[in-house]
C-alpha cells in the first residue's frame, strides 16, 4: 500500500517523532479551526474545541485505519466533538455579531490575488453578507455547506463524516443552496 503525505506523518508520529505530529497539526490547524468557528460561532469555544480535537487525534491515532484518508477520519472526530458540544451547550452557542472574529478572516483565501480599491472592498462586503446568510440557516444545512464548500470535501467524504447517506447529503446541500438563494433574492443580492 502506498501511503500519502498525511499517512507518512501518522506513521512517524506513532514511532514517537513529535515533529511529524506538529507538521500534521500545522497542516490542519486553520481548516479545523475554520470549520469549528463556523459551527459554534464563538472564538473562545472554537479555540478550545480545536485544541481538544488535536489532543483527541493524538490519543486515538493508533486506531487510525490506513485504508482510508486521514482527512475524512479527522473531520469525523472534529464533527463529533463539535456536535457533542453544541448538544450540551445549545444555549451558549453565540453569533458572530459580537465581532470577536471577522467573517472575512475566515473566508480569506491565499489563492485570491490582491486587488485594490473598490473591487477588494466589494468582494469583502459580499463575503461578509454571505457569511451572515450562512449563519442564519439551520445547523443541519450549515454544517454540510461548510464541509462541501469551505473544507472542499466530496459528497462521500461528507457522508462518512456525518454518518448520513450520500443521497441525504446531496439533498440537504441542494436545500441549503435553495435557502441561501431565497435569502439573497429577498435581500436583492441576486437578480
Amino acid at each position: 500500500m502506498i501511503l500519502d503525505e498525511d499517512q507518512v506523518l501518522i506513521k512517524k508520529t506513532l514511532r514517537g517523532e513529535r515533529s511529524a505530529y506538529e507538521e500534521l497539526m500545522r497542516k490542519y490547524e486553520k481548516k479545523i479551526f475554520s470549520f469549528v468557528i463556523r459551527m459554534v460561532r464563538n472564538e473562545d469555544v472554537a479555540v478550545d474545541l480545536t485544541q481538544d480535537f488535536f489532543f483527541k487525534i493524538y490519543t486515538v491515532m493508533d486506531k487510525y485505519n490506513f485504508e482510508y484518508k486521514f482527512s475524512t477520519w479527522a473531520y469525523r472526530i472534529c464533527y463529533n466533538l463539535v456536535i457533542d458540544h453544541i448538544r450540551k451547550n445549545q444555549s451558549q452557542v453565540d453569533s458572530l455579531d459580537d465581532d470577536s472574529i471577522s467573517p472575512r478572516d475566515l473566508f480569506a483565501s491565499e489563492n485570491v490575488s490582491r486587488e485594490d480599491g473598490f473591487k477588494n472592498l466589494a468582494r469583502e462586503e459580499t463575503r461578509d453578507y454571505v457569511w451572515r446568510v450562512v449563519d442564519q440557516i439551520p445547523l443541519k444545512f450549515r454544517e454540510l455547506i461548510l464541509l462541501r464548500y469551505i473544507q472542499d470535501l466530496k459528497y462521500d467524504e461528507i457522508a462518512a463524516i456525518t454518518s448520513l447517506p450520500v443521497g441525504t447529503v446531496k439533498n440537504r446541500i441542494f436545500k441549503a443552496k435553495e435557502i441561501l438563494k431565497q435569502e439573497m433574492e429577498k435581500d436583492g443580492m441576486l437578480v
